[in-house]
């Protein structure tokens, strides 16, 4: 399904406000939880390695057979030039006019996709991870509530926030044994991503 940013920012409200749900407003996504934090992940140095990176960060933690559907929104864009992100607009707009909902790249920031569509997700993921824009992706999952959400920035990195210390010590666990070289973030992510301090 495809949305606009106003319509992705709309379906947050139906989440309860409290520190076990993942929260929106208009710089993005982010947890309250005092727990909450975050790990860099750099892109891998071999271009053949991005699709395992893409499908393994979105189902980190949890088994295949629990995904219950995603969302991508891609956030900002046009930050190097039109030459370069041409054509990620082009096959943005085809996957749209595939999915039924021919919008333009810029209407159409917000994807959907169902329980079947983990694969058509991935690609998705993988459109901001190539032409340098930022993107947000948020799974769901048959059981509990939110644990992680991802940041793909257009510095060629992914913030992996996690919810809590349990979750965050378990796939931090699963990318050091893959190595590939997660990082505790620092400043600016936590600020951004981890906003405990913030009332609701």
């Amino acid at each position: 399904m495809v949305q606009t940013s106003s319509q992705v920012k709309d379906s947050f409200r139906r989440f309860p406000r409290n520190s076990e749900y993942v929260h929106c407003d208009d710089e993005g996504l982010f947890f309250t939880n005092p727990e909450s934090t975050c790990i860099e992940l750099k892109y891998p140095s071999t271009l053949e390695r991005l699709p395992f990176f893409a499908s393994l960060l979105a189902q980190i933690g949890y088994e295949p057979q629990d995904f219950q559907g995603s969302l991508i929104w891609i956030k900002q864009w046009g930050i190097w030039n039109l030459a370069d992100e041409g054509v990620g607009y082009e096959i943005v707009e085809q996957m749209h006019t595939a999915a039924g909902q021919p919008q333009s790249f810029e209407v159409g920031t917000g994807h959907g996709f169902r329980a079947d569509e983990f694969h058509k997700s991935v690609g998705m993921l993988l459109q901001p991870m190539i032409f340098g824009w930022d993107a947000y992706y948020l799974g769901s999952w048959s059981y509990g509530t939110d644990q992680f959400f991802l940041h793909v920035s257009h510095d060629s990195y992914v913030s992996l926030v996690t919810r809590t210390h349990e979750f965050h010590q378990k796939v931090f666990a699963i990318l050091e044994g893959l190595k590939l070289g997660p990082q505790a973030a620092t400043g600016p992510s936590l600020q951004r991503f981890c906003r405990q301090e913030r009332s609701l």
